[in-house]
């Protein structure tokens, strides 16, 4: 006889009241802070109630799983991912250009924050429902900046242009999380995809 898994549904963030809101936020960055200097296998739970100054079963009142934590971190981590000319102090004016500069903008940012990879690689498989939730949402977003960026780019075009450079960014950046090729090479490549389907005319 086998008995199906009761997954625990858990509160959805823009229903709670402001103050609790404001304890789930605390557990999300503290759990973005304890990546600074440890790995994302030896960081418990009990460590990111402890960093938020929260108790355990607080922790598991907002969340179902250390990967449900971390697949929130995620998220919460990506929302500063979109298209910024001011910022980048560079004329972003094609599509091209466009796409190159936040495909090395995410590179960026897995250089400084290799242990949120290395958490990344693990949530994609995760069995827990709503960590599967969030990480889906987080790849959405992903695809959808990436997607916006191509403004001049045929319509029938754009999500093969994006599952193509997010399937190099991907896989360059998980070589180079195991020691295989250097930072230096996973920005190349994506150079070199940016001219293969975005060529110049």
């Amino acid at each position: 006889m086998t008995t199906r898994a009761i997954t625990k549904e858990a509160p959805e963030p823009d229903a709670l009241p402001r103050n609790q809101r404001a304890r789930r936020d605390r557990i999300v960055n503290a759990a973005i802070e304890l990546l600074e200097d440890q790995e994302y296998e030896r960081i418990q739970i009990r460590d990111v109630a402890e960093r938020a100054d929260v108790a355990l079963a607080t922790v598991y009142r907002y969340f179902t799983s250390k990967e449900h934590v971390y697949a929130a971190a995620l998220l919460e981590w990506s929302k500063t991912y979109e298209l910024r000319p001011s910022a980048s102090g560079r004329n972003l004016d094609s599509d091209a250009d466009r796409l190159r500069y936040l495909l090395a903008r995410a590179a960026r940012a897995f250089e400084r924050r290799p242990q949120l990879l290395r958490a990344e690689m693990v949530l994609e498989s995760s069995a827990d429902p709503n960590a599967q939730a969030l990480f889906d949402e987080f790849a959405q977003r992903h695809v959808a900046v990436l997607s916006a960026a191509l403004q001049d780019t045929p319509a029938d075009r754009v999500a093969a242009i994006v599952e193509t450079t997010n399937s190099v960014l991907a896989t360059k950046l998980r070589a180079w999380a195991r020691g295989r090729c250097t930072i230096k090479d996973v920005k190349t490549s994506l150079d070199r995809t940016v001219d293969l389907v975005l060529p110049e005319p």
